[in-house]
């Protein structure tokens, strides 16, 4: 799968560490480095816009890690991820942090695996996998065994999996017609089967939150809706849980899906506020389908009607919710959807 590497700075003084976590991220990442505090500052101002996320050192001399949080602060650069990097996770650098626009803090020393799969996550970066039939038939095996789960759960609760299986449809729908582009010509009818299913189980993580809730967590109360929305949270942790070789592509990109499919192009959705280019083309998709299907659900219930006029409202309403390349592409499939409710 080739996609275009996300640029990653690393920010530290100590030219080993630096060596260290360029060897983990390289890979996936188009790696910067900065030694100091000083180039940091050139790096952000000049490359703010190019820069996906920051690897923070918090001590170096003279112009140290809260130097350059408070230096994006002032400049109000919120929109890039900053992962800080420390061997003293203390309380007060905790606290002290998370004034400024801090997503994660990484320790020392280095975890590969554990480095690798928070920059992955938070970024929405789908590793390459070279699928074989033996891969294939275990992944469609667990998700079957998935579905059947969750199937119980929305059967016991009253729900039903129409809206889910629609989303998992016209996902299908559309990476078909992404497929046929240059950008989207490495997906082939295997990844396209897997990312469709995957959208199916976006919201699997509402069946893990407590059924009995205490008598101050009131429907529709900040408390309530706090805890509903770590719903997002709940399903990626689940679906980790499989740690099969063999399903490893599934389930990098299910749990990137679960986590991130409510987030919104303008850096207003949750549960982190992920920015525009820093959530995956199909989380974006999810998060614009799931809006697709609420607007068709409220206008016309469950009949095929104008969806050319669904599509129209979601484009002209738009409030940041999705980035113009998946608005293109819902309106080119529009006439492929109709048939699809037809």
């Amino acid at each position: 799968m080739v996609q275009d590497k996300k640029r990653v700075l690393i920010v530290d003084d100590t030219m080993v560490d630096r060596m260290i976590l360029k060897s983990i991220l390289e890979a996936d990442f188009r790696v910067l480095e900065a030694d100091s505090g000083n180039r940091a500052f050139e790096y952000i101002t000049t490359m703010g816009e190019d820069l996906d996320a920051i690897l923070l050192d918090l001590s170096m001399p003279h112009i140290d890690g809260f130097d350059v949080l408070k230096f994006m602060k002032e400049k109000n650069i919120n929109d890039i991820p900053v992962f800080v990097v420390t061997a003293e996770p203390t309380k007060h650098n905790v606290e002290k942090a998370f004034q400024y626009n801090v997503c994660d803090f990484i320790g020392k020393p280095f975890d590969r695996e554990d480095i690798q799969g928070r920059l992955r996550s938070r970024l929405g970066i789908i590793p390459e996998y070279n699928l074989s039939r033996e891969d294939l038939v275990e992944t469609t095996k667990y998700i079957a065994e998935l579905e059947t789960l969750y199937r119980t759960y929305l059967v016991n609760f009253g729900k039903s999996d129409s809206c889910y299986r629609v989303r998992s449809d016209l996902m299908r729908i559309m990476l078909n017609a992404y497929s046929r582009t240059s950008k989207g010509e490495y997906l082939n009818q295997d990844n396209i089967l897997l990312i469709s299913k995957a959208a199916y189980f976006c919201d699997i993580g509402e069946m893990l939150i407590p059924d009995e809730k205490p008598a101050e967590l009131v429907a529709g109360s900040t408390k309530s809706r706090e805890l509903e929305d770590k719903h997002t949270i709940y399903g990626s942790n689940f679906i980790r849980l499989n740690h099969s070789k063999a399903c490893e592509y599934f389930v990098e990109i299910c749990a990137s899906m679960c986590l991130h499919h409510h987030e919104r192009y303008d850096g207003k959705g949750y549960p982190y506020g992920i920015k525009g280019k820093n959530n995956s083309f199909y989380n974006q998709l999810c998060r614009v389908l799931d809006e697709f299907e609420e607007k068709r659900s409220r206008f016309y219930g469950d009949k095929a009607k104008p969806i050319k006029y669904i599509i129209r409202r979601l484009v002209d309403d738009d409030m940041g919710v999705g980035g113009r390349e998946v608005y293109k592409l819902l309106e080119e499939c529009e006439p492929m959807i109709f048939d699809y409710f037809l």
